[in-house]
């Protein structure tokens, strides 16, 4: 069920495209569900993590965040000054 669950958030495809060696999305979408309502499960994740880090040789805490955007045009709207709307 874990495995199904992070190629799920890894590859980021839809629940309805998981490989068939995994359980039924069904399935897995309802253990999920049901475990991501526990408080105790956004702590098994960050536990998960650490250990993961630590395996690599890293720290358990992640040192830099990165935040990526950009702006786009869109549409053809002429009462926009600028591409992010200024």
């Amino acid at each position: 069920m874990w495995n199904a669950i992070f190629y799920l958030v890894k590859t980021g495809c839809q629940w309805r495209m998981l490989p068939s060696h995994y359980p039924k999305w069904q399935l897995v979408y309802y253990y999920y569900r049901k475990w991501a309502e526990l408080e105790e499960f956004d702590l098994l994740l960050g536990k998960l993590r650490e250990n993961v880090r630590f395996q690599r040789g890293q720290n358990k805490e992640a040192s830099v965040g990165i935040m990526d955007s950009q702006s786009v045009r869109w549409g053809n709207n002429q009462s926009l000054n600028g591409v992010d709307g200024k």
